[in-house]
């Protein structure tokens, strides 16, 4: 699993990654402020839940 913060047109989101049962998944979160983001991304880098 991993994820990605990403950026588009002043808008940020974080998508993740995984396998699951041998397909892989794609799952982004809602389109946010860069501050939300990155709080959220914050919390994802620190290993606390948010």
């Amino acid at each position: 699993m991993f994820y990605e913060l990403c950026q588009s047109g002043g808008q940020y989101f974080i998508r993740r990654t995984r396998r699951l049962r041998q397909k892989v998944v794609v799952e982004e979160s809602l389109w946010n402020t860069q501050a939300s983001a990155l709080a959220i991304w914050t919390s994802l880098l620190d290993g606390t839940t948010y």
